[in-house]
């Protein structure tokens, strides 16, 4: 049974350059000793191992005496992308009609500092990321936020299971969504947009990865994307697009 008063629209956010207009995980250089990490330290990274690269990072960060409190500091100067304050304030503004979440493969200690120094923090439904937060030592710690068998997404999250499961959780409420909007840049951007419908709308940040990759599959198979793409370059893009979809309602 649906649910009386259910939000109508789920609308997705993507955190790193997409809220924010840096990559996070490249922020916190500003916390090291010096501004940076040891090159042995970045030497250690491997394609689609991130998570666990950055669990290295903020382990050799904490050993060089720098706190939470320090990187928190960092993450709340992260300027948003252009436009995306008043987007974002638009969406608070239209009561229950939509359903905000967010899905990033930075981590909660980060998105959860940025967005309440911004005052955002409380339109998000949920926060959907890699768990982190101070561990026994007082020093910042980071988790993989699941497991998947997807071979195109890193190994700690692929968002189109995340998205999906997300999704399959409300309908048990009772929640269905008339639409999805997903607003993001990256290429692990690109893998749930196999979830949306010919009536749903993906937002890629325009010359970025997702942008890139969503053009790709329409040259190869125009029938590969469903949803309706709508390139944006400041979220005012995004805001004008949901003004039309709640007008022409």
């Amino acid at each position: 049974m649906a649910v009386q008063g259910a939000p109508r629209f789920l609308l997705t956010f993507d955190f790193d350059e997409t809220i924010v207009n840096e990559n996070s995980d490249d922020s916190i250089v500003r916390a090291a000793p010096g501004h940076g990490c040891r090159e042995s330290l970045r030497a250690t990274y491997r394609e689609g191992f991130y998570n666990e690269y950055m669990q290295r990072v903020f382990k050799y960060l904490g050993e060089q005496g720098v706190r939470p409190r320090d990187l928190r500091a960092v993450y709340e100067a992260i300027p948003l992308s252009p436009g995306m304050g008043d987007l974002l304030q638009f969406v608070a503004k239209q009561g229950a009609c939509f359903e905000v979440i967010l899905v990033s493969d930075a981590n909660t200690f980060i998105v959860e500092s940025a967005l309440r120094a911004t005052g955002h923090l409380g339109l998000f439904r949920r926060i959907l990321s890699n768990l982190s937060g101070p561990d026994a030592r007082g020093l910042l710690a980071l988790q993989p936020f699941h497991t998947h068998s997807c071979a195109r997404c890193p190994s700690n999250m692929c968002k189109h299971k995340v998205l999906s499961d997300y999704l399959s959780e409300r309908a048990q409420d009772g929640v269905h969504f008339e639409r999805l909007f997903y607003v993001g840049d990256g290429a692990n951007d690109f893998c749930p947009m196999g979830l949306l419908a010919s009536s749903d709308v993906a937002f890629p940040r325009r010359g970025y990865p997702m942008h890139r990759l969503i053009q790709e599959a329409q040259k190869a198979e125009p029938s590969s994307i469903r949803a309706t793409v709508v390139p944006w370059e400041t979220a005012h893009d995004v805001r004008l697009h949901l003004q039309q979809v709640l007008e022409a309602c």
